[in-house]
């Protein structure tokens, strides 16, 4: 299956480095690390399938569901529950990420055969999420969001305990990208509510302010590109590889397949950032297109969507639109209205974790660990993690954004962090 994967790792050899000894990461290119590294540099834990259970909730009256996503009504999570007694993981997946998605279903695995029940959560820009479990059904803002995560999480441990009879020890809690920075707005909301009591904090490739992330994350589609044309048919060479991919019987994704036959283009190779730029444009015009339609708010269109509404008028209006576009065109009018003569700076200091900066310097239990190269953050986001966390901060030397967060050192790291209490700063 994987015979042509050849000239991908002919590639990724001319990117290795010699590193100190002590962190053996091949992969020396940030966005090389981002895309690859997760899919083929990882512990075994990651590879077999565990025990999991899939649920459907409704939450409370899905009125607001659109019409031609019907499918999405009722929320839903998976758990994975050990026989006896233990301690239970919330994994909180990444920007748009679903609960089943690759990276949240490796750390599921891990955490299993580790011993732990695990309950894995989509993102709040998840549409899954945004339709049942939001409240106001406008993501963005920190606060609000983790708001709606621990209520949510609260409804579902006591799903899983009912149906499955589980004993918890001990509450603890992980997550990866904007799912790591909700790990830590969620702990200080518990500390207040303490309906969990966190034993300890994992945040893995945190972002720290949400407005900066999703600029850069933004601008990584137009990475060398001059013309729109360009990007249709980056889009039309991602959709043909994703639709070949697609399992016949479940319609599931299988990542390793696609980012497979893309690397077999020469010219695919040299357009890795706008790759990255691809995935999270998928999610940014899904996020534009349904809350645009949520609150009516007639931005891209001032068309309702019916069941069996062409969908290409919409997203053609919609223009690849960001998450920054999002952010100023969506987002911060409804918050406008909704509390006043508010702006755009406040807004985004919402979206930022200094908001709940001395909670962080203070709690003892909870570490972060992320990379010198990760993209998504800025120099000043890396000065505000190392001198908030200090000795519970970790910044490995590359791995880009998540690549290397299967790498064995780092799932070693998380592990004993968990299990002992023990954090280092050394590899």
């Amino acid at each position: 299956m994987f015979k042509n994967l050849i000239l991908l790792l002919s590639f990724i050899i001319l990117q290795i480095t010699t590193f100190s000894s002590e962190y053996q990461f091949p992969l020396k290119n940030q966005y090389i690390s981002t895309i690859v590294g997760t899919l083929k540099v990882a512990v075994e834990e990651t590879k077999d399938e565990v025990p999991t259970k899939e649920y459907t909730l409704e939450l409370k009256p899905t009125e607001k569901i659109l019409k031609n996503m019907w499918f999405e009504k009722g929320f839903k999570f998976s758990a994975s529950t050990q026989k006896t007694k233990a301690p239970l993981i919330f994994v909180l997946s990444g920007t748009g990420a679903s609960y089943n998605s690759e990276k949240t279903e490796k750390l599921k695995r891990i955490f299993y055969k580790a011993g732990y029940h695990v309950i894995s959560v989509s993102s709040v820009f998840n549409n899954n999420f945004l339709l049942n479990a939001s409240l106001n059904k406008m993501p963005g803002v920190l606060i609000e969001d983790c708001m709606d995560l621990y209520s949510v999480m609260q409804t579902m441990v006591e799903t899983v305990k009912q149906r499955e009879k589980i004993e918890i020890s001990d509450y603890f809690l992980t997550g990866y990208s904007l799912g790591g920075t909700h790990s830590a707005v969620i702990s200080f909301l518990d500390s207040k509510l303490q309906n969990f009591n966190f034993k300890r904090i994992y945040m893995i490739n945190p972002t720290v302010d949400l407005f900066y992330s999703a600029g850069v994350i933004d601008r990584l589609l137009y990475y060398g590109i001059t013309g729109k044309s360009e990007i249709k048919n980056l889009f039309q060479q991602f959709f043909s590889v994703l639709e070949s991919t697609l399992n016949g019987d479940s319609l599931k994704i299988d990542l390793d397949n696609i980012f497979a036959q893309l690397f077999q283009s020469k010219e695919i190779l040299q357009k890795m950032p706008n790759i990255i730029g691809i995935y999270f444009n998928l999610t940014s015009i899904n996020i534009n297109f349904i809350t645009d339609q949520l609150h009516n708010m007639k931005h891209y269109s001032n068309v309702p969507v019916e069941k069996y509404s062409d969908m290409y008028p919409y997203f053609e209006a919609i223009d690849f639109a960001g998450l920054q576009d999002y952010i100023k065109n969506i987002a911060y009018p409804y918050y406008k209205e909704t509390y006043g003569n508010i702006d755009l700076d406040e807004i985004v200091l919402y979206g930022n974790l200094k908001i709940i900066e001395d909670y962080l310097k203070n709690e003892k239990k909870i570490v972060v660990v992320t990379n010198e190269d990760d993209f998504i953050l800025s120099e000043d986001n890396k000065k505000f993690l190392k001198e908030t966390f200090k000795e519970r901060a970790f910044f490995y030397p590359t791995g880009g954004h998540c690549g290397n967060m299967f790498f064995y050192p780092n799932v070693e790291k998380m592990l004993k962090f968990f299990e002992k209490g023990e954090f280092t700063n050394e590899i």
